[in-house]
């Protein structure tokens, strides 16, 4: 592909490592502006969408990329797909939610222990923020997290870019100037003569109007229905609601459509299911697909993201920005032939609209009601007209747009006190929550009026989880989870991770990460709807169970277990050059923290005090298994693993039963007082080790306070001289390796409180507290798997 000017322009900004807040019309090929320049270099990769069905397309996007002839492999990441591994991956794509989550160390579809490696991994990688116009029409707290983050970033000097093609010009400035950002419109400035907008402008005549429905106390949609089943070539509805997809879907059956003429694709569909409507979608309305008599029936997750088009488009009333994007999937074609196509609005009254009756659902009311309003009419809607549309209805009108985001920049502090909060409480549901009308919890139904767990169940669902099978799920918002458990009256249950396991149970509530299993009285799947809400009893054709797959494979390969036997000091030193090479050495590790000390110490060298970290770090790494020295965690791996080695066990071969006996705790003790001996009084510099020494001490739980553990550490014969072989490794002197005993006594003794650093998302130091944590987590990961897990520099 031939990058066009303003293409051209993304890269070189990007090169040049600033932030950008791009704004240009669908159609134009703005993925591969802000991911072209991976053909050229490794560069860790972020990509967040709001909604997980725009993952795949931009995946497929990416996957299309090519370095030195080698395919870029971008991973998937969300609530249904999780194909990442603690974000180890050059090019991740994920959901906003797992972003907003893991920036303080609150993973979603990822285990909350291991949060610091997560929001290490976003410290270390450009940061790119897709159609954002989706989060914010549904909160004003949505988009202060996100400018929030973006601050977050910005003071540490991380690359954040965001993207959309509905925002207006006043609006754009202000938050580009606050936020330090490169605001790029395409069609003004140094873009104004882009070669994509003059096809798209010259080639693409597609009209806009309303459709007004008839008049009565009920919503009458028999105008929609008429259009959809009489109109031939190619048309797609864009539902606000899946309730009402689906109810259009059974008018067309009964009204006499054939269902092979119609795909519905949703987000409440199995994956499978989806993945099926998906493809079927592409092939019907996908580019060079063939001319046909087809109807698509969707909501919001083919509005962006799916490169689909057709003749006619018609959607439910919404805000401005959601129906550009939607105008987009019409006569979308254009870099070849002229091309022209119809995008029509169900119009309504007022009355209608703030009646609750759902056609504006989940939009607020007077975004769907200025975006009427102001409809465009008697000419194409081209670029120039939808920046006209969007600058007067955007936000409710010039004023409140302005006056939404000034209070929103205002508040970007609320994001941070929140990320606190949220961290304290160790619940990232309370961040989260803000967009609970765009993040989803995953569904599965089971026959009958209630979920049992006894004599009465008609399959083991524990069983079959302890056997590795897992539900095929649909997707539906947080907001009608809690709607529906509600009206399950405790006759829902979920899934959970929990104490190193998988297991169900009875529930009256629920939370991001959940599964969540309805009875069919309450919910049920459909073969050609997907997951329909009502009793599955009463339907005909309705399937009451979810399909359950074997996914013990794919689990055991996730998380990279590995079958071998390691001595104590032989893990140990790998875990310790393997951190050391990550904070020392080129790459992304060195890099963030380079910029995120820059910021913190701007006056002094920056490289030296990176230096100052990776070798904190080392000393940290070397002490972060001296809990697996204690004389009953030994004799547990022992009665394992009888045929280990005599000497100390790192490792035992049987990776199946658990030792159960915490061993991060007293290492926090033992990194601390190893600084004292090494560098002498820590004065100005005690913060920092402490910080550092918690990092290490929580690989295996970012919850972990050393000050609160009951246990305590009982050495084994052979620690002291483990200990003194580990201060070798360290190239201590031997007065240090001599006072190895001391090392052990901190190591027994308990942390007062007072002496562990709280270390939340507004502390300074946070981010060294993260990067560090993550360098350590994966080393350990490595070394313990025998092989690399995480791309970290070009030559990983």
């Amino acid at each position: 592909m031939i990058p066009t000017k303003f293409q051209l322009e993304v890269q070189k900004s990007l090169k040049e490592g600033k932030n950008i807040l791009l704004i240009a019309p669908t159609g134009l090929g703005k993925t591969f502006a802000v991911t072209s320049d991976l053909q050229d270099k490794f560069n860790k990769t972020v990509y967040a969408v709001p909604l997980r069905s725009l993952g795949g397309g931009i995946q497929s996007a990416i996957h299309e990329l090519k370095r030195n002839g080698e395919e870029i492999n971008p991973v998937l990441h969300h609530g249904d797909s999780q194909e990442s591994m603690l974000f180890s991956e050059e090019v991740v794509v994920t959901t906003y939610d797992q972003v907003v989550c893991g920036v303080p160390g609150l993973p979603l579809s990822l285990p909350l222990k291991a949060g610091h490696a997560v929001a290490g991994a976003l410290l270390m990688s450009r940061l790119i923020l897709d159609e954002v116009h989706l989060a914010w029409n549904i909160s004003r707290d949505a988009l202060s997290i996100l400018l929030g983050i973006i601050d977050f970033r910005n003071k540490f000097g991380l690359q954040t870019i965001v993207f959309t093609a509905t925002l207006p010009k006043e609006v754009a400035e202000r938050i580009s100037e606050r936020l330090n950002m490169e605001l790029l419109i395409v069609g003004e400035g140094g873009l104004k003569d882009d070669e994509g907008l003059k096809i798209r402008e010259n080639n693409r005549k597609v009209t806009i109007s309303t459709l007004e429905l008839k008049k009565s106390k009920e919503l009458d949609y028999s105008p929609l229905y008429g259009m959809l089943e009489k109109t031939n070539g190619k048309r797609i509805y864009f539902s606000n609601t899946v309730k009402h997809l689906q109810e259009t879907y059974d008018k067309l059956i009964n009204a006499g459509m054939t269902e092979d003429k119609i795909t519905v694709l949703h987000n409440r569909m199995p994956r499978s299911w989806r993945k099926k409507a998906e493809e079927e979608t592409h092939t019907r309305f996908g580019k060079e697909s063939l001319d046909g008599d087809w109807l698509l029936l969707t909501n919001q997750v083919a509005e962006a993201g799916l490169d689909i088009s057709a003749d006619l488009v018609i959607s439910d009333p919404a805000p401005v920005d959601t129906l550009v994007q939607r105008a987009g999937r019409c006569a979308r074609w254009f870099r070849g032939k002229e091309t022209c196509g119809e995008f029509k609005v169900i119009g309504a009254s007022k009355a209608v609209i703030e009646g609750g009756k759902g056609i504006a659902v989940p939009y607020r009311s007077k975004l769907v009601l200025d975006a009427l309003k102001s409809i465009p009419k008697d000419q194409y809607l081209i670029w120039d007209e939808e920046r006209r549309w969007i600058d007067k209805a955007w936000g409710g009108g010039k004023k409140d747009a302005k006056k939404a985001v000034k209070d929103s920049l205002d508040e970007m502090t609320y994001a941070l006190y929140l990320f606190d909060r949220a961290a304290q409480e160790h619940k990232p549901g309370e961040i989260a929550n803000v967009f609970r009308e765009i993040l989803s919890i995953e569904v599965a139904v089971e026959s009958g009026n209630r979920v049992y767990m006894d004599d009465l169940a008609e399959r083991d669902l524990q069983a079959m989880l302890d056997q590795g099978k897992r539900p095929e799920t649909s997707s539906i918002s947080l907001g009608t989870a809690w709607g529906l458990v509600r009206d399950s009256d405790g006759g829902a249950a979920v899934i959970r991770y929990e104490d190193g396991g998988v297991q169900i149970s009875p529930t009256d509530s629920v939370r991001l990460g959940d599964v969540l299993v309805l009875p069919s009285a309450v919910a049920h799947l459909h073969p050609a709807k997907g997951l329909c809400i009502g009793d599955g009893s009463v339907v005909e054709g309705a399937i009451c169970s979810s399909e359950w797959i074997d996914k013990k494979e794919k689990e055991e390969r996730t998380y990279n277990r590995t079958e071998r036997r390691q001595k104590l000091i032989e893990h140990t030193q790998g875990v310790m050059d393997g951190t050391y090479c990550r904070l020392a050495q080129n790459g992304s590790y060195r890099d963030a923290l380079i910029k995120i000390l820059k910021s913190l110490e701007p006056q002094k060298d920056t490289d030296q005090l990176a230096n100052v970290v990776a070798q904190l770090a080392r000393v940290a790494a070397a002490f972060h298994d001296v809990g697996k020295a204690d004389q009953r965690w030994q004799d547990k791996a022992r009665s394992i693993d009888p045929d280990c080695s005599p000497e100390l066990i790192g490792r035992t071969l049987a990776t199946e039963e658990r030792i159960g006996i915490p061993h991060a705790p007293p290492c926090y003790n033992a990194i601390v007082k190893t600084c004292e001996l090494l560098i002498g009084s820590l004065d100005s510099a005690e913060y920092l080790v402490r910080t550092i020494a918690l990092s290490a001490a929580r690989h295996h739980s970012s919850f972990l306070n050393p000050a609160t553990v009951a246990k305590r550490f009982q050495p084994h014969v052979d620690t002291a001289e483990f200990v003194q072989t580990v201060l070798k490794c360290l190239d201590a002197p031997s007065e240090v390796r001599g006072r190895a005993e001391e090392i052990i006594k901190a190591a027994i003794d308990k942390p007062t409180s007072d002496k562990v650093p709280s270390v939340l998302p507004n502390n300074d130091l946070f981010p060294i507290y993260a990067l560090v944590g993550r360098a350590i987590i994966m080393a350990d990961r490595e070394d313990a798997a025998g092989h690399e897990l995480e791309q970290w520099r070009a030559t990983s």
